[in-house]
């Protein structure tokens, strides 16, 4: 017997020791590429809500931040000299970038591409502390 018959002899008897693992073996990876595949799938219908719960996190933690730090007139449109141009409620700075991050996402649900109402609802995140940046350390 030269070497090959003799190699060849012991990978069979090898891979028929083997059949029985690597069955289990196949059968896991094909159940746990199911469960992978379904996951997926689910991610990508629900994933407009995945992504506007982080935004909504954080209107809800900037809006109670400004309810409680902005004073009681909050200042829009500093002028050169130090003084605001327009003056509003606290309420009413507060709801306001609520409103229009609330908006982007109401246009993110209605669009068919996502991406880029988020984007922009990210972006209105940034209301919030500009008008609490602009009041709490005025010029």
């Amino acid at each position: 017997m030269n070497f090959m018959e003799t190699f060849a002899a012991k990978w069979n008897g090898f891979t028929e020791k083997v059949k029985p693992a690597a069955e289990k073996v196949r059968t896991f990876t094909g159940k746990a590429g199911s469960l992978m595949t379904r996951a997926w799938n689910c991610t990508v219908r629900l994933k407009k809500v995945l992504l506007a719960i982080p935004v909504c996190v954080g209107t809800v933690v900037l809006a109670l931040r400004n309810m409680r730090q902005l004073p009681a007139t909050v200042g829009l449109n500093l002028q050169t000299d130090g003084t605001f141009a327009i003056q509003i409620a606290r309420e009413l700075a507060v709801l306001g970038p609520v409103a229009v991050t609330a908006l982007c996402l109401l246009l993110m649900f209605a669009s068919k591409r996502t991406l880029t109402p988020w984007l922009v609802s990210m972006f209105s995140l940034a209301l919030p502390l500009l008008i609490w940046v602009i009041n709490v350390y005025p010029a």
